[in-house]
């Protein structure tokens, strides 16, 4: 009997998307299924890069699914998929998978396909940025672990067959020390940056190497490689307390955080005690702000260049703040780990500070403020600075 599939694009509004993602990735073997993507990435960035998730039945029984990754955007316009396809107990006929996703245009990839990486050939000594071999998936598990403490994003992704946005290894004397994954994503947060961009998910640097400048050196070669490919937006999600992440995004790549989203990804690890909120950055590579992030030399401000600056919080503690200040400023712990594994209590009462000012002032639109540097007062506490949102950002 000829199969005959149905497809279901998850809806992931509502109060029960993530529950509907556990019981999905269940059915498809997790946590043992080493194929699957995290949940927590499925769960938050996946639909917001215009990402959907697909489930098939044949005769009301769950028989696949998978994840349609963006892809390409065709010559009429419509949007192009790779669908990333799990499959249960057989496997599912290519052309049934297609009929079933009519009339959107799909690429099928299973994760076996993944099997053409960079060739394995010595790399130099010293510091090397480059595509990945095969030989480097369990380095780059074993990084991803040691930092998250969680499962990490399947290797197969790094593959030529998957074609992600950004594939990235660090290597210092041949030896892997970080690595970077980006996926293409369908339009960005700010007002301009195109219908396709990169949506840069996931970077690690081994501690030991924290010295060699190998994490932006690795976004450098990020924007330089989607620059090459006419993509003009690179965007990610930090965590807006870290503040090594707020010095390399804002005062070497020259990045801006303009959304902000609260209890961003319903997850729990070494990094995120409390509740994990984020900015989302865009990185505009090819604006005359962005372009100053492609070399050295990033912003140094102190108070002393923030004439009329609004200090906006004083650790945990909210304050006043005038109308319309010309910049804002947003205290930030100098170890945001740190402080999360020594005093949950009061991490949690910075989160909470915090989350409300973001959730107040930042923002792409008129009246809302920009994120874009990290500075530092006379007595070396360090804020976030924010200036009102406008051109300056995109020209």
């Amino acid at each position: 009997m000829p199969m005959s599939l149905i497809a279901h694009l998850l809806e992931p509004t509502g109060s029960h998307w993530n529950q509907t993602i556990d019981e999905l990735w269940k059915q498809f073997g997790a946590p043992h299924n080493l194929d699957l993507l995290p949940p927590h990435f499925v769960k938050s960035t996946f639909p917001r890069m215009g990402g959907m998730v697909v489930a098939f039945y044949d005769d009301n029984q769950l028989v696949g699914g998978g994840l349609l990754f963006p892809r390409d955007i065709m010559p009429d316009g419509r949007r192009c998929y790779t669908l990333r396809l799990h499959e249960l107990d057989r496997e599912l006929c290519d052309e049934a998978v297609s009929v079933a996703l009519a009339p959107l245009p799909v690429v099928i990839y299973r994760p076996g396909d993944g099997v053409t990486f960079a060739s394995p050939e010595p790399r130099p000594a010293g510091v090397w940025i480059g595509p990945p071999q095969e030989t480097d998936l369990p380095a780059i598990a074993a990084l991803y672990r040691a930092v998250w403490g969680s499962q990490p994003y399947p290797g197969d992704l790094f593959s030529a067959e998957f074609g992600p946005a950004t594939a990235l290894v660090a290597t210092v004397d041949n030896r892997l020390a970080g690595f970077l994954l980006g996926f293409l994503r369908f339009g960005s947060m700010s007002p301009v940056g195109g219908e396709l961009a990169v949506e840069s998910q996931v970077m690690a640097v081994d501690p030991t190497y924290r010295n060699h400048g190998l994490a932006t050196r690795l976004k450098r070669a990020q924007a330089q490689a989607a620059l090459d490919r006419g993509l003009h937006c690179i965007q990610w999600t930090v965590d807006p307390l870290q503040l090594p992440n707020a010095l390399l995004n804002f005062n070497r790549l020259h990045a801006v955080a303009g959304a902000f989203v609260r209890g961003y990804y319903p997850v729990q690890n070494e990094l995120n005690v409390v509740t994990a909120s984020r900015f989302i950055v865009t990185w505009l590579p090819a604006s005359d702000h962005g372009r100053r992030g492609l070399v050295d030399g990033g912003e140094r401000l102190t108070f002393a260049d923030l004439s009329g600056v609004a200090v906006l919080n004083d650790g945990p503690q909210m304050l006043p703040a005038p109308d319309n200040p010309p910049w804002i400023a947003i205290a930030i712990p100098p170890n945001w780990t740190a402080l999360q594994h020594r005093d949950v209590t009061l991490a949690a009462a910075w989160r909470d500070a915090t989350d409300t000012i973001f959730a107040r002032w930042v923002g792409w639109e008129a009246g809302k403020y920009l994120i874009y540097a990290v500075a530092n007062d006379t007595v070396g506490n360090h804020y976030l600075i924010g200036k009102p949102a406008g051109p300056w950002a995109w020209r």
